[in-house]
């Protein structure tokens, strides 16, 4: 079976060219690496879906590529006096049935997001202990948040039609086809450029480069070893973002002593690429925190002692991601210099997530992108924060996270301590993104990448 994949990929690629008509040659084609599953904004959680999310819906607000907010669904809000953030939706948002997007569907979204127990993790967590209402036909969310954090995470929240978690207001009308998942433009107050968007499941990187070299794809991500050399037809965009490979123990902090003193050399420069880098600190440089080692460092290495970790440590990843799983492999590597044995043990991401959320795992592993500012590493610490998988907690955290309201407030210094004394997590690899875009197709890096910030696909246009 093995010899028989090659043939098998070059057959489904064929099958690519019958669809690129010529009256269809400005649909930009892209691939995913997995099935996302059904459109859905009350529990859809995986990246793929947040890529569906973000073509089909509008949040609130949204974030430019430079990381400024920026109006959405709401033209404008205000605090109020008990503290409360208000909202003027816009009066020109339609959902695909022509009805008009009301406050009653954002209060819907939000409600359903906190009743419903199988919703989307991250987006729970954003609205914990929120109280949300209608009043003077303008949407409130009140919130033990600080209003410019809960602003920022709104972002991530697309509202759904009320009783349709499937439909939403967005630039892009999502229909799904057998071997596809396709985006039309709609009338929408961004007015998307692009005749439309077509995605096919390429879950192999070799087939995704193969796909970019034959020009069947508008724009990917090729083989990290391959990426300073795209086709003629191709330019190379390289895009920052707030991303990581991510490792969280239940084990104490032995097993991420272990880990921090590997991953310096454990991943050769070929590998790597142009995506990724050795993880330097605890918490992503990118969103302004000094890099810091595991204080447990000091006192137990520092001492001539080998941090206290069992001699096999299984570690859970998400299967299918090539790239990944030959990182992994040189981490197991370094391992057994150092006399452990690292076992990689794959899952499927739905059954990964699911061991996360029950806490059943020793290691686990996964990519995280962070949106764009500090307070996103509260997924961390909070009680029931969507990447606290472990039960972390601190008796300082709530006093020290009261007092973090703006980016470079001195308590930020000082949760980053109080995290570095015993840490649940340990990042392993910082990337940026790294793609092949069509020569035609003019697109708008940031930090979110080319789909999450505003406008995103709906910004890009050809050139005629």
């Amino acid at each position: 079976m093995r010899n028989l994949l090659p043939a098998l990929t070059l057959v489904f690629l064929s099958a690519l060219i019958p669809a690129l008509t010529p009256a269809q040659a400005q649909v930009v084609e892209e691939s995913l690496p997995r099935d996302p599953g059904p459109l859905d904004f009350i529990r859809g959680d995986s990246y793929e879906q947040w890529i569906l999310q973000s073509l089909a819906g509008d949040a609130l607000v949204g974030i430019a590529p430079d990381g400024r907010l920026v109006p959405r669904l709401a033209t404008a809000w205000k605090v109020q006096k008990d503290g409360a953030l208000s909202f003027t939706l816009r009066a020109d948002a339609r959902f695909p049935d022509g009805s008009p997007v009301s406050p009653e569907d954002a209060l819907w979204t939000l409600r359903e997001l906190l009743r419903d127990p199988q919703a989307s993790p991250t987006k729970r967590a954003i609205l914990q202990g929120s109280e949300t209402g209608v009043q003077d036909g303008r949407l409130w969310i009140r919130s033990p948040k600080p209003p410019g954090r809960l602003l920022l995470e709104l972002a991530q929240v697309p509202v759904a039609q009320k009783g349709h978690a499937d439909r939403g207001s967005g630039p892009f009308l999502f229909r799904k086809e057998p071997a596809a998942w396709v985006f039309t433009p709609r009338e929408h107050f961004l007015k998307p450029r692009v005749d439309g968007i077509r995605f096919r499941l390429l879950p192999d990187a070799h087939s995704v480069l193969q796909a970019l070299q034959k020009g069947w794809l508008t724009l990917g991500a090729p083989p990290a070893r391959l990426q300073a050399d795209p086709p003629p037809t191709h330019r190379l965009v390289t895009q920052p973002m707030h991303a990581q490979l991510v490792a969280w123990s239940r084990a104490g902090s032995g097993p991420l002593l272990l880990l921090e003193r590997w991953r310096r050399d454990a991943f050769p420069p070929r590998l790597l690429g142009r995506n990724a880098r050795p993880s330097r600190g605890l918490w992503p440089e990118t969103l302004g925190f000094e890099a810091r080692a595991i204080e447990a460092q000091t006192a137990e290495a520092g001492a001539g002692r080998p941090p206290r970790a069992p001699a096999t440590l299984k570690l859970l990843f998400v299967a299918g991601e090539e790239s990944v799983e030959k990182l992994l492999l040189a981490l197991r590597e370094r391992a057994r210099r150092d006399g452990y044995d690292l076992q990689l043990i794959p899952l499927e991401q739905a059954l990964l997530v699911a061991r996360l959320q029950k806490g059943d795992f020793d290691l686990a592993c996964s990519m995280v992108v962070f949106e764009p500012h500090p307070w996103a590493v509260f997924e961390y610490l909070e009680p029931r924060g969507p990447m606290n998988f472990t039960g972390w907690s601190h008796p300082r955290f709530a006093e020290l996270a009261a007092r973090a309201h703006q980016p470079g407030d001195a308590a930020w210094r000082d949760l980053q301590m109080i995290w570095a004394q015993n840490p649940a997590a340990l990042p392993l690899l910082d990337f940026q993104s790294v793609i092949w875009v069509d020569r035609r197709l003019t697109v708008e890096p940031g930090a979110l990448g080319l789909y999450l910030s505003t406008p995103g696909a709906a910004g890009w246009r050809w050139v005629r």
